[in-house]
């Protein structure tokens, strides 16, 4: 009778092979909520615990090996068939409108997305045309952002607050310029004599 490994035992493993990682997951991350890619990612990022030698990014690991399945069966979903667990799009076009989404950028940060709309349409429908006609009525371009010129003693301000360890982000949003302005005034590109 084959012996059940223990949680520590698993820090010993060094060669991963696609069962004992699929075992690992099911046992103990799957009932911590890790149920997609996306959510094993979520947790790596979290610093939680994963064996010392665990791939952390097992699809690359298992395909490479020639033993990789997809998440789903990794996950311990078998049944669940890619495809399927996403809207139709012309259900996930007439879900996102009637929630009244308007632009790219909006529905990017869209903190209610149905899980059954991917997060990118674009690329995940074969029918996709545009952002327009998936939008419908609701489409409205997305401002361009305009950037100010900055005077003299916007620069020494800026160049100050540098020296200071203010970052370059910050800066950036409170003049209404592009970071790369930041970068090049840091590195001292158009701006030498200020």
């Amino acid at each position: 009778m084959k012996k059940p490994i223990n949680i520590d035992d698993y820090d010993k493993v060094i060669n991963w092979s696609y069962t004992l990682a699929k075992e690992y997951v099911i046992k103990f991350l799957v009932p911590q909520g890790v149920l997609s890619s996306r959510k094993f990612e979520e947790y790596k990022k979290q610093n939680k615990y994963l064996p010392s030698n665990f791939p952390r990014r097992p699809d690359d690991y298992f395909k490479l090996r020639g033993t990789w399945k997809g998440w789903d069966d990794f996950l311990g979903f078998p049944e669940r068939k890619f495809g399927e667990k996403y809207y139709d799009y012309k259900t996930a076009m007439t879900v996102t409108q009637k929630a009244g989404i308007t632009n790219s950028n909006h529905f990017r940060n869209w903190k209610a997305r149905p899980k059954r709309i991917p997060s990118r349409p674009d690329l995940y429908y074969k029918e996709w045309s545009n952002w327009q006609e998936f939008l419908g009525d609701n489409y409205k371009k997305e401002k361009k952002v305009t950037h100010r010129k900055l005077s003299e003693s916007d620069i020494k301000i800026i160049k100050h607050q540098l020296s200071l360890g203010v970052q370059g982000s910050v800066l950036a949003k409170h003049f209404n310029i592009s970071e790369m302005q930041i970068s090049r005034i840091k590195r001292g590109i158009n701006w030498k004599n200020i």
